[in-house]
């Protein structure tokens, strides 16, 4: 009983001159749902002795170092860092002064939404790119999936072991990526947009590179009768255009057995 301290009902009126005793039954609960990475949340809860004077607020620390108050229990403290064991005490307040604190409440595990996912890498063959990124901080508790926007419009969620996709886009295209975190909380903030990539396009018709070798428009100068094919060939390869029949040259063996005529 705190000093000067009288029981019964007729000494109530000097007790209100005293300040209260410590709160007792003190207890917290992490809020977790919705909270922001590094701005947790706990109710705390306590009672004052039945025999206190009364108090007109109350104050409740965090071990961590911030505080919340309030007029009556319960007091929600805010402000608390993600995947943090804390403990919290309670001092009650009137005009008397301030009680001495409560002793500390049992630790719990502060929870939030993930911590933002940073930039993803990217990387590009044909007709595909490649995003990446690295795991965030949970937020103390496990990430359940990951949720990766193309700026095409494309998109998809992936399980919280994956921090890899393939995505399938359309040769020469530009695009930037992001993704952001899930856990039983909620979603982090999205990550900010990878670097723009253009998606390698194929190697085939119409898209043919000029160093491929030896195919159409880009056969080399060097290769045997070009550019000499049909209907391009030398004026000197024997017996060709403009000298098959009925061209064929003076000098020809002739066909037709002698005496014949048409």
């Amino acid at each position: 009983m705190a000093a000067g301290k009288k029981s019964g009902r007729k000494s109530q009126a000097s007790n209100d001159f005293l300040e209260p005793l410590a709160p007792t039954s003190v207890s917290a609960t992490n809020v977790g749902t919705g909270r922001a990475f590094d701005n947790g949340a706990a109710t705390v809860s306590f009672s004052l002795p039945a025999l206190s004077p009364a108090a007109t607020s109350y104050t409740v620390t965090a071990s961590s170092g911030q505080t919340g108050t309030g007029s009556s229990s319960p007091i929600t403290v805010t402000g608390l860092p993600s995947a943090a064991s804390v403990t919290f005490t309670v001092t009650a307040t009137n005009t008397a002064g301030t009680s001495a604190a409560s002793s500390a409440s049992s630790a719990i595990t502060i929870t939030t939404v993930p911590a933002t996912p940073a930039k993803p890498s990217v990387t590009t063959t044909v007709n595909q790119d490649t995003v990446t990124w690295t795991a965030p901080a949970t937020g103390g508790s496990a990430i359940t999936g990951y949720t990766w926007a193309s700026s095409d419009g494309k998109g998809a969620t992936v399980s919280g072991s994956t921090t890899s996709v393939n995505v399938t886009q359309e040769g020469s295209t530009s695009q930037t990526y992001n993704v952001y975190a899930t856990n039983a909380n909620g979603n982090s903030a999205t990550s900010p947009d990878s670097d723009s990539i253009t998606t390698t396009p194929p190697f085939f018709p119409p898209f043919f590179p000029p160093f491929f070798p030896f195919f159409p428009p880009f056969f080399p100068p060097f290769f045997p009768f070009f550019p000499f094919f049909p209907p391009f060939f030398p004026p000197f390869f024997p017996f060709f255009p403009p000298f098959f029949p009925p061209f064929f040259p003076p000098s020809f063996p002739s066909f037709m057995p002698k005496g014949a005529f048409f």
